[in-house]
């Protein structure tokens, strides 16, 4: 393979990262929004419920279980701004989300 292939594919890989992130990001929003109208505390319970299915078949690095765990017990202005930071770590556990159930949601 010749190097202007590996870089090709390189830059497609960041490609399609890039566009994954933004789609995460666009269902973090949408769980924010859900975090915040009624039934809010159905979702905020249905997140917790999948972070306890991750810890007890070891699915999840416990720090991320931790931490979405703490995550899921803001306020939810605290919650919204956390889940949607642009950070290496806000995108780190959005790669790790407890709302995949929002995904149908999605427009």
């Amino acid at each position: 393979m010749s190097d202007d292939e590996i870089l090709e594919q390189r830059r497609l890989a960041r490609q399609e990262k890039g566009e994954r992130d933004a789609e995460l990001l666009q269902l973090h929003v949408l769980a924010a929004d859900a975090m915040t109208g009624s039934g809010s505390q159905q979702v905020r319970e249905r997140a917790l419920s999948r972070v306890d299915t991750w810890e007890e078949r070891a699915l999840c690095s416990p720090r991320y279980i931790a931490e979405w765990r703490r995550m899921l017990n803001l306020p939810p202005s605290a919650l919204r701004q956390t889940m949607l930071r642009h950070d290496a770590e806000g995108v780190a556990l959005r790669q790790n989300t407890p709302f995949g159930f929002l995904k149908g949601r999605q427009q």
